[in-house]
């Protein structure tokens, strides 16, 4: 009974990629957290109907793509193309999987926030999934991914959705996840190609790629820091623990642009740390 409960478990994460709605729930919580200034019953609610949303669209993503990521080495022991679950099932999955998150939201939260949930799912897998194979561009319709979890979490809470304070954040999800893309190019560039997907690395060498990486890394810190001057942050403590973040991710994507030995998974999970701390110290901001 607890190796099937184990299995079971096992094959949710895979389905779902895991790691995916666990980091999209931790930047909506932090937009319900940020309005609100309190973790209560509407907190756990919203973020559980988006964790099940995010891994209902994870999952369809997988349907959508198993022939592609059966050329990969990256994606070639996914569920589907190493035979573990079927097609029909993986497609079920999702639906009923994103359709509970769905409901959880519009009747744990309210008809805005399950509004949002089901535009950031239709977005991934109606816009980005399928442009991903025609265009390099599909980089900046992926960010907007990114951008919709922390309004999701807000207008929970019952924010505003065009507030100033939300907005910022959810330009910031957005900046971010251009770099975090073409890092995954970096190491992984070659095998989209293979898989027929528009890759950057077509058209851009390594060095031009880590150029460009760097870039919006300083873009990236840059809207960290727009966000404390515009009275989003309020404490000292944070705002001084915001820059020194920033200056640490500054400094090690330097040395990624810099250094043709660089380690780029390193860099990789550089970034997500990145992010991860600065969602923290937002909530621990709003929470004081």
């Amino acid at each position: 009974m607890l190796n099937k409960v184990k299995h079971s478990l096992a094959l949710f994460a895979e389905l779902s990629k895991i790691k995916i709605p666990v980091a999209v729930s931790v930047s909506s919580l932090t937009g319900y957290l940020v309005f609100s200034g309190r973790m209560d019953a509407g907190a756990l609610l919203s973020t559980a109907g988006v964790f099940l949303l995010a891994s209902g669209s994870a999952a369809l993503n997988q349907y959508q793509e198993h022939r592609y990521d059966a050329l990969m080495k990256r994606t070639s022991r996914r569920p589907i193309p190493s035979g573990r679950f079927s097609v029909g099932g993986t497609l079920w999955f999702s639906i009923v999987t994103a359709l509970a998150g769905t409901l959880i939201l519009l009747f744990g939260s309210n008809l805005t926030a399950a509004l949002i949930g089901l535009l950031t799912l239709l977005w991934y897998n109606g816009i980005y999934t399928p442009m991903k194979r025609k265009s390099v561009f599909a980089i900046l319709a992926g960010a907007f991914v990114g951008a919709f979890p922390p309004m999701i979490g807000w207008t929970a809470a019952g924010g505003y959705l065009f507030d100033p304070a939300i907005i910022l954040i959810a330009m910031l999800l957005f900046i971010w996840q251009v770099p975090h893309f073409i890092l995954l190019l970096l190491k992984f560039g070659k095998e989209y190609e293979v898989a027929g997907f528009s890759s950057l690395t077509t058209y851009f060498d390594e060095k031009q790629l880590k150029r460009l990486i760097f870039v919006w890394i300083l873009a990236t810190v840059g809207s960290v820091m727009i966000i404390p001057v515009a009275g989003v942050i309020t404490s000292g403590v944070i705002t001084l623990a915001l820059l020194i973040s920033s200056v640490w991710l500054v400094y090690s994507f330097y040395i990624l642009m810099t250094n043709p030995q660089a380690n780029i998974r390193k860099a990789f999970m550089q970034i997500n740390l990145f992010l991860l701390l600065v969602l923290v110290l937002f909530a621990v901001d709003s929470l004081m």
